[in-house]
C-alpha cells in the first residue's frame, strides 16, 4: 500500500489559550492511496522525531523517535503507541438534572424581569396585543359555531406586538446571561444549581504533546458569555422551529462527549460542578 500522499506538513498558527501554548498544524498533501492506520511515523516537520498519526490526520503529540523495524513503507513498532487524551476528561462535568434546573431557574428569573420590563416601557404594546388578540380570538370562535372553514387571519398590527414583545424578552435574556457568566463564570440558576461555566480546553488534535498538557480552568469570558445569550435568546424567541433545537439543545449533554449543549458547543464553553476549588 502506498502512502505517498504524505508530502509536506506546515504551521498554521502559533496561539497561547488557557494557560498551554498550542500550535496548530495543516496538513498539505493529496491522498495516493487509502489512509494509513493510526500510530507513530516520522515527523516531517521534525527529523529525529515521531508524531502521532490519528488515522485521518497529524495530531500534536511527539516523541523522540524510537528503534523500528520496516515492513515495506509502513512502520511496525514494538509496543502500542498511547491514545491521546483529551484535557477536558478529568473536569467534574456538570450533572444533566444539575444543568436542567439551572436553566429552569434561569428562564423563571428573566420572565420576571421580561415582564416587569415590558409593563413599564411598552404597557400599551401589551394593552393592543390583548384587544387584538381577544377580537381575533372571538371572530374565530364565530366563524367556526357558523360552520365557516376559514377564518380571519392576524393584522399586521398585531404580529408587530408580538415581535417588539419578543424582541424585549430576548434583549433580557441576552443582558442577564452575558452580564452574570461574563463577571462571574455563573448565573444565579448556576450557582443555586452548584455548577458553572469554564472555557473548554482545545480538541486533543491540535495540541501539541497533549499526554502532559496541563489545562487551566478560567472563566469562558466576555465573548463566550453573549455568544450563549445570544444562542439563549434565539431559541426562545425565534419561533417553532427554533423551539425544537431548544429542545435538542436540552437533551445532547446525555449523548455529548463531552457532555455540551449546542450553545456550549458554539460558544467553546463546559459546564461543571463547584465541588473543587473554584475560579
Amino acid at each position: 500500500m502506498v502512502y505517498g500522499y504524505l508530502i509536506a506538513t506546515q504551521w498554521e498558527s502559533r496561539r497561547k489559550t488557557n494557560g498551554t501554548t498550542c500550535r496548530i498544524w495543516q496538513n498539505r498533501g493529496v491522498a495516493s492511496g487509502s489512509l494509513p492506520p493510526r500510530g507513530w511515523y516520522s515527523d516531517p516537520a521534525a527529523p529525529g522525531r515521531e508524531r502521532y498519526w490519528d488515522g485521518v490526520r497529524w495530531t500534536q503529540v511527539v516523541r523522540r523517535e524510537e528503534v523500528v523495524h520496516d515492513k515495506g513503507v509502513q512502520k511496525e513498532y514494538t509496543h502500542l503507541p498511547p491514545e491521546p487524551k483529551d484535557p477536558a476528561a478529568g473536569l467534574p462535568v456538570a450533572g444533566w438534572w444539575q444543568r436542567f434546573a439551572s436553566g429552569v431557574i434561569d428562564y423563571l428569573i428573566t420572565g420576571v424581569l421580561s415582564a416587569v420590563i415590558i409593563w413599564l416601557v411598552a404597557s400599551s404594546t401589551v394593552t393592543h396585543l390583548w384587544d387584538s388578540l381577544t377580537s381575533w380570538w372571538e371572530a374565530a370562535v364565530s366563524a367556526v359555531l357558523s360552520g365557516s372553514v376559514t377564518t380571519a387571519a392576524l393584522s399586521l398590527g398585531t404580529i408587530s406586538a408580538v415581535q417588539t414583545l419578543l424582541l424585549l424578552v430576548g434583549g433580557v435574556i441576552v443582558v442577564y446571561t452575558s452580564i452574570f457568566l461574563g463577571t462571574w463564570g455563573a448565573t444565579v440558576g448556576h450557582r443555586i444549581a452548584g455548577i458553572k461555566v469554564v472555557r473548554a480546553p482545545l480538541p486533543v488534535s491540535i495540541l501539541q504533546e497533549a499526554e502532559t498538557v496541563s489545562f487551566t480552568v478560567e472563566k469562558p469570558g466576555w465573548m463566550r458569555a453573549v455568544s450563549k445569550g445570544l444562542s439563549r435568546a434565539l431559541f426562545i424567541t425565534g419561533g417553532p422551529v427554533f423551539w425544537v433545537v431548544q429542545v435538542i439543545n436540552i437533551f445532547l449533554p446525555l449523548a455529548q462527549r463531552r457532555h455540551q449543549s449546542l450553545t456550549d458547543m458554539f460558544a467553546n464553553t463546559l459546564v461543571i460542578r463547584v465541588d473543587k476549588p473554584s475560579i
